[in-house]
């Protein structure tokens, strides 16, 4: 679902509310202090899953999502 969302830019310009709304409250985590709202996904994809992957979200000065994308910790 989230692969879908950011291939077709559905969170461009999403408000914080409305990014609540679509996808939830955010997780609160100590992790990833540079972007504004984090959704933790689960175990990375693949194989060997190590590792986690979370949705960073960082929004402008106005409050709307600007960039975004998958990493993993």
């Amino acid at each position: 679902m989230v692969d879908d969302l950011i291939a077709a830019r559905r969170l461009d310009g999403l408000t914080r509310a409305e990014l609540v709304t679509l996808l939830g409250p955010s997780d609160q985590t100590s992790k990833w202090r540079n972007w504004d709202v984090v959704y933790w996904l689960g175990p990375e994809h693949g194989f060997v899953r190590i590792d986690s992957e979370w949705l960073v979200i960082k929004l402008d000065s106005s409050g709307r999502a600007v960039s975004y994308r998958i990493v993993r910790d």
